[in-house]
């Protein structure tokens, strides 16, 4: 048999979300050039995205060529070990609560490091905190802010009436001025002053006058006019005996009177980061310095949350999306330019987020369809994709000949117009019992769940657990025949499950028929894959039991990819002519195709190549 050609250089470009009938539709319009021109010389293929289609698991499965059964990943949302809690699946907790990584199993950056050779992997997701050996790494997905949190917003208001949260990931805080003048104290890390722990804080000052609103923060200062954005503000927090923490915010101004000021999460800075978001650790800053200033560090920079909680305009929205585009461009020319041999690898997940946040306009059929906004802001996933088609573009002309290039995508995407409440149907239909409580409380995080009377709840994006015990804290389901028993119950009567004359529930999977390895045990007992346009609602994923079991989408996120992976595939193309099916490759065949375009030999977990 001829062994493949193997390549001194290999680039992986990931491009969150692009999903292949998008592709195919641009392409034939004559708006993805450089994606045609690899597909005509090289491969296009749909890639058969893991189950459930979820970033962590698929960008999972397409670094270690694995199934979750072997690398750990099962949903967003995993219920914490020893307890009925819902826990995020980017990080695993470590001594002392100190994150660390969240799977197992060696990539393809690690085989190539292992090798000896240069790899770069930028924004790779789920690699946080970098742990791969010899790979010059910038965490993605899962890097924290500088509280060690996913990132929370402040929105000050004059016309809010008291501190409030909204929507979990932001804050509402009443601002009051006097004279034109208000000072407000921003909220850091903790500190410990005279033995005891709080927040640390700093100074914003605001002053109004004329239409625009002038601030002082940490010792810069500027002015916004509504709808503007501030460039990145640096932050100095005390934290006590000598300690410092450096971060990033940006302000955006939605009016000035009556005040309604965005104060975006609090980044790591780059330049001088406290929490390990690259390795070498002075990789952050050396970035910094190639761009020419800080960049956003957070995992999802593009602040979702501000846009759906409606303190944030679609147009904000978008020149924020603009300018983490921009900064990732950036950093893949720079490493393009230094790029000789070895593996580098670049994600861009802007692409993920406008589609979560415009699908409104994408699809007519969605409860927040508006035709007129539609002719406005409707082309932005297109034309997104048409700047990813630039950027394959830029790869391709400095990869040359004997580069073997691959553009890839975790999953594709649809319409999300109608919720789907796991829990709430598991509490109907008698699962799941529950204590006597206000009915009008949406009873997140399990809280009024009698457990010793429950026996399955559903967490995640599409996880349901059986009660069972000896496994779960109050268990009451037996192990064995009455748990499959169980199992299989719970299935049919999901899969017959209607909502008028839509069945909403395409398939509902097993354990075993999914998963296999020795982290298999791990996963959920069952994963119910939604028929677009249903997904599971929120409060399900996070142990909500109340309100309505279908209930229609009205928030602008609005296109989504927790669906059965079989209406999600993802996209990949390549310069090499790869041995694929025209129907589409399981994606963990990437990783030791990969490796053997490199002449090296794949980690033995791995899938077989494409090359083969």
């Amino acid at each position: 048999m001829q062994h493949p050609k193997t390549f001194p250089k290999a680039i992986v470009l990931g491009i969150d979300g692009l999903d292949p009938a998008l592709c195919r539709r641009l392409m034939a319009q004559g708006r993805l050039p450089h994606l045609a021109r690899l597909a005509e010389t090289g491969r296009f293929v749909a890639l058969s995205t893991a189950n459930p289609a979820q970033s962590p698991v698929a960008w999972t499965c397409l670094a270690t060529g694995t199934n979750p059964g072997r690398h750990g990943i099962f949903d967003f949302i995993v219920r914490s070990p020893g307890a009925y809690l819902p826990r995020l699946s980017l990080t695993r907790p470590g001594p002392g609560g100190v994150p660390q990584p969240a799977y197992t199993g060696e990539t393809f950056f690690e085989t190539a490091a292992k090798a000896g050779l240069p790899v770069t992997a930028v924004r790779w997701p789920v690699t946080y905190p970098p742990a791969f050996d010899g790979v010059t790494t910038l965490a993605g997905l899962g890097a924290p802010d500088i509280k060690g949190r996913l990132g929370n917003y402040v929105q000050y208001a004059e016309d809010a009436p008291q501190t409030r949260e909204a929507g979990g990931r932001g804050k509402f805080v009443p601002v009051r001025f006097a004279d034109g003048r208000a000072e407000l104290a921003v909220e850091g890390p903790l500190a410990t002053v005279m033995g005891k722990r709080a927040a640390a804080t700093v100074s914003l000052e605001l002053t109004r006058s004329d239409g625009r609103l002038a601030y002082t923060l940490c010792g810069r200062s500027g002015s916004l006019e509504p709808g503007q954005w501030s460039p990145y503000l640096p932050l100095f927090f005390d934290t006590g005996q000598g300690g410092v923490v450096r971060g990033l915010t940006r302000l955006w101004l939605g009016s000035v009177t009556p005040l309604a000021l965005y104060l975006g999460p609090l980044q790591i800075d780059p330049s001088q980061p406290h929490l390990p978001i690259a390795a070498p650790p002075g990789y952050a800053a050396e970035l910094a310095t190639a761009l020419g200033g800080p960049y956003a560090t957070l995992g999802m920079p593009e602040e979702t949350k501000g846009l759906t909680d409606g303190v944030m305009t679609d147009e904000a929205f978008l020149a924020l999306c603009d300018d983490v585009t921009r900064e990732r461009e950036a950093m893949l020319d720079y490493e393009l330019g230094r790029f000789r041999e070895g593996l580098l690898s670049v994600v861009f997940d802007t692409s993920d987020r406008i589609q979560h946040c415009f699908w409104r306009l994408h699809d007519p059929a969605h409860p927040l369809y508006d035709a007129a906004e539609a002719a406005r802001l409707g082309p932005v996933i297109d034309d997104h994709m048409v700047r990813m088609d630039a950027v394959v573009g830029r790869t391709m002309a400095a990869a040359g000949d004997d580069t073997a290039l691959f553009v890839c995508s975790d999953h594709g995407f649809c319409s999300y117009t109608r919720s789907i409440n796991l829990n709430a149907w598991l509490v109907r239909e008698g699962y799941l019992k529950l204590t006597p409580h206000d009915p009008a409380d949406s009873g997140e995080l399990f809280r009024f769940v009698d457990w010793p009377a429950s026996r399955a709840f559903a967490m995640g994006f599409g996880s349901i657990y059986l009660n069972v015990a000896g496994r779960e804290p109050q268990g009451v389901v037996t192990a064995g025949e009455p748990a499959d028993s169980l199992a299989r119950e719970l299935a049919a009567r999901l899969t017959a499950l209607t909502d008028g004359n839509t069945a909403p529930i395409a398939a509902v999977h097993r354990q075993a028929d999914l998963y296999e390895g020795p982290l298999a045990a791990q996963a959920p007992d069952l994963v119910v894959g939604c028929r677009p346009p249903y997904r599971v609602a929120w409060t399900s994923a996070i142990g909500g039991t109340g309100g309505a079991v279908f209930t229609d989408n009205r928030q602008k996120w609005s296109g989504d990819h927790c669906v059965d992976a079989s209406f999600v595939p993802g996209s990949l193309f390549s310069n090499l002519p790869l041995a694929a099916a025209a129907d589409g490759v399981a994606q963990t065949r990437l990783a030791a195709t990969v490796c053997r375009c490199l002449g090296l030999t794949p980690a033995q977990h791995m899938a077989v190549d494409l090359l083969e």
